[in-house]
Order: structure tokens, then sequence, then C-alpha cells
């Protein structure tokens, strides 16, 4: 389970040269926002080179800008790449041009728009890997004010984790923009756990820690689901008492999900 994806910037020497030794769950390395018209053949070509080596991370995605998909192919052709992120995924039709050129390739969406929110069944049934949360164009696109508890994008968050269960897809909490702020940080990673969603993106490296704690089991969950388990080894029974509480063969299969 991918718990931390952490955005590295292309066009930003200092971040690409720290990404192979990066411990987090996977890198994005990011060719949209963070890259101007003016900096995409030199993020390009950092890029290739940086493909071509060692990772720390399990996982390696590349956010592609859609307009420039044809170069960044191109450039890109033959390296590592365990999957893409499409930004601004507004409906289907934008997945099936990208899995068109890049064949066999997993696929992320980005739920970061009105339309991307309101076409969620066709996104999710699309035949992407997973999809991932854009708190900040979300908001863009609504015309919200940030509210506690991130309360304006609250329902399209709960879409995002309702479609992509739904269709058996991995889904990933978007990123907290105010790095330095730890306790903010965690209240939304601990949000974004409760919420239902796998894991979190990143925008620094310093949140890589405290992130993979949040959305990993805590001890109290692990002894819980080691008790579940052994009450019902060996047992046909359909409930059973464990330290008080009466637990279900559903709860036996969410205590196997916590150890595995």
């Amino acid at each position: 389970m991918m718990r931390s994806a952490l955005f590295i910037p292309c066009a930003n020497p200092k971040a690409m040269a720290k990404a192979a030794t990066l411990q987090c769950g996977a890198l994005i390395f990011d060719l949209e926002d963070a890259v101007g018209d003016a900096e995409r053949d030199g993020a390009l070509v950092r890029l290739a080179e940086a493909l071509a080596g060692t990772f720390v991370a399990k996982t390696i995605l590349v956010r592609i800008h859609p307009q420039y998909l044809g170069g960044i192919h191109k450039a890109l052709a033959g390296l590592r790449i365990d999957g893409l992120v499409i930004p601004k995924v507004n409906n289907a039709a934008d997945i099936t041009g990208v899995a068109h050129l890049w064949p066999g390739v997993p696929l992320w969406a980005m739920i970061e728009t009105a339309q991307g929110v309101v076409n969620l069944a066709e996104i999710a049934a699309s035949g992407v890997k997973g999809l991932i949360a854009g708190p900040n164009d979300l908001r863009k696109d609504l015309r919200t004010r940030p509210m506690a508890a991130r309360a304006d994008i609250l329902f399209a968050l709960s879409q995002i984790v309702l479609y992509g269960r739904a269709n058996g897809l991995a889904v990933l909490d978007g990123v907290y923009n105010a790095f330095k702020d730890e306790s903010g940080f965690a209240a939304e990673c601990a949000q974004g756990r409760s919420l239902g969603f796998d894991g979190k993106t990143l925008i620094h490296p310093a949140q890589v820690a405290a992130c993979e704690a949040a959305f990993s089991p805590s001890e109290a969950e692990v002894v819980w689901a080691k008790a579940v388990v052994a009450a019902f080894e060996g047992s046909a029974a359909g409930v059973v008492s464990v330290n008080g509480e009466m637990v279900e063969r559903l709860h036996l299969e969410q205590a196997r999900k916590i150890l595995e």
C-alpha cells in the first residue's frame, strides 16, 4: 500500500539530485505545474537522466503535462516508469488518449476540477490504477475559501474515496501546503485516513515520516487485529467475543488487512 507520495519538481536541480535517496512510498516527478514552458526541455533531459538510475522509493511515477504528451513520451520512452499521473482529469476521454500512447503503463487520475468530481463514475471505471485528490486546483475551480477541517471540499474528497473504493482503486489524499506546520499536517493526515484514503501526496521530504506513521496501523489496532484473528482461529462461528466486544466475520477481514 502506498502511504506517502512525494512530488519532485523536475525543474529544480537540487530536488532532482536528492530524489534517488528519499525514503517514501512513491516519488511523483512533476512535469506539470512545477515546470514553466521555458524550463520544459531542460526538465525532460534531467528527468530522463534520473530515471536511468536507481531509487530507494519503491514506486516511480511521472505527472505529465497533457499538452506536451508527445514530447514527454519521446524523451522518456524505454525508461523506468511505474505509472503516469494525469492532472485535471475531467472525464474518461482524458484517460484514453494517454492510455493509447503508453499501453500497459498504470495511470493515476488527479481529481481537481468540478467536472472531475461530477464524472467520477466514468473516470474510476476507465481502467486507472488510482485516484489522487488535488485540493489546490479544486478550490480554485469551485471558488471556495479554505475552511477548517477542509469543510469547503469535504464532499468532493469523500466522493473520490467512494468511487475509488467502488472500483477497487487506490486513493491518495492531496497535498498540505504549509510543510512547516507539523500539527496542522498531522491533523489533515488523520482526517484523510478517517475518510478512507490509503495515503497522501506530499510537497516536502520533511512530511514523509509523519505521513507514513499516520497511514500505518497504530499499535492498538495491531493488538486488536491479532486478538480478532486468534479468536476466530479454528472456529466456525459467525460471531465471537474479543475483549468484551462482539465481532463478526467482517471484522476478521478487517483484522487480516491491518496485519497485512
